[in-house]
């Protein structure tokens, strides 16, 4: 139930990326000047999550690595790795309609239930990747839910949720 901080997000990020067929880039410094004082492992990480496109930081030059991860923020970071992310077995998309050669994961659909993701304090890319996430069943919420909670941080057990549904529509299942 404990809730999960931006750097400990962005090793698990890394880790499941990894798994999900990604190669991961160098780890080289993507300009965030608040990450100094933690380990090696931490800032290549989080300069590795920056690198993939998942996290653009809170500005440009900072990540705020000890900021608890929005429920909004997961469903951005999991979505912009979805986008980038090669579909497993039986996976469709867009390029495959197109006839390209590499099927990505997404989904476009914009049905969804959630009464508090349209009240102005989400942004247009966190209220599409919830949209997004939720279709495909990747969020820790069944299709009957009317509440997403954006605004709360995650809790380490929904992020598992999260990040086992999304496994799941990559060659790593």
């Amino acid at each position: 139930s404990a809730n999960v901080p931006r750097w400990q997000m962005a090793l698990y990020l890394t880790r499941m990326a990894d798994k999900a067929g990604h190669t991961l880039g160098s780890g080289a410094d993507q300009g965030f000047t608040d990450i100094s004082g933690y380990s090696a492992a931490i800032q290549t990480a989080i300069n590795q999550i920056k690198q993939l496109g998942v996290t653009v930081g809170k500005t440009a030059t900072t990540f705020a690595p000890d900021d608890n991860v929005t429920r909004e923020e997961m469903a951005m970071f999991i979505e912009r790795l979805a986008a980038a992310t090669t579909a497993g077995p039986g996976g469709t998309s867009d390029a495959t309609a197109a006839g390209t050669a590499t099927t990505y994961i997404n989904n476009i659909d914009t049905d969804y239930n959630f009464a508090d993701i349209d009240s102005g304090t989400v942004t247009y890319e966190g209220h599409n990747a919830i949209i997004e996430l939720w279709q495909m069943g990747i969020t820790d919420l069944s299709h009957g839910a009317t509440a997403y909670r954006p605004t709360e941080d995650i809790t380490r057990a929904e992020m598992a949720t999260f990040m086992t549904n999304f496994l799941g529509h990559t060659n790593a299942r």
